[in-house]
């Protein structure tokens, strides 16, 4: 009997120490040069995009205004806006992007809930009533009524 060949197993790791060790050298690159920009691009982008959409799915981040994948870009911004305070002494890159990215979410994801609660759409406007007529055929009928007792007297 022939023996099939095993296949490797491919790492399902997606933010690794080679991310860890590039994040740490674009920190200490010159801002604005073309060798920072391609280290961003080709070594850390993908990871820390991958650690947003994790984040939004896993702890189920959902009242946004716009599109996940929009989302998704914000967070990866806020990350890259906070990237430069990350210290590799102080712990894993992976931990502080973590949770530089899930506070970010907690934070726009409350405030975007609190708003859905404030505001009702549109759709929940009852059109068929007009409160300013009620008031007018209230006092009419009041008028009516007190009419109609003095007449009687």
């Amino acid at each position: 009997m022939k023996m099939a060949k095993q296949r490797r197993k491919k790492s399902k790791m997606y933010f690794g120490q080679k991310t860890e060790d590039a994040i740490v050298e674009y920190n200490s690159m010159v801002p604005g040069t073309p060798e920072r920009n391609k280290l961003f691009s080709d070594t850390i982008y993908h990871p820390i995009r991958k650690i947003a959409e994790n984040l939004i799915h896993t702890y189920k981040f959902y009242y946004f205004d716009v599109p996940t994948n929009q989302v998704i870009d914000e967070v990866v911004a806020n990350m890259v806006i906070n990237m430069h305070k990350y210290i590799q002494e102080k712990g894993k890159a992976f931990s502080y992007f973590s949770v530089v990215a899930k506070n970010y979410l907690i934070l726009n994801n409350n405030k975007n809930y609190k708003m859905g609660k404030i505001h009702d759409g549109l759709d929940v406007m009852d059109y068929g009533r007009n409160p300013g007529s009620e008031r007018d055929e209230e006092i009419f009928r009041d008028f009516k009524l007190e009419v109609f007792d003095q007449m009687l007297e």
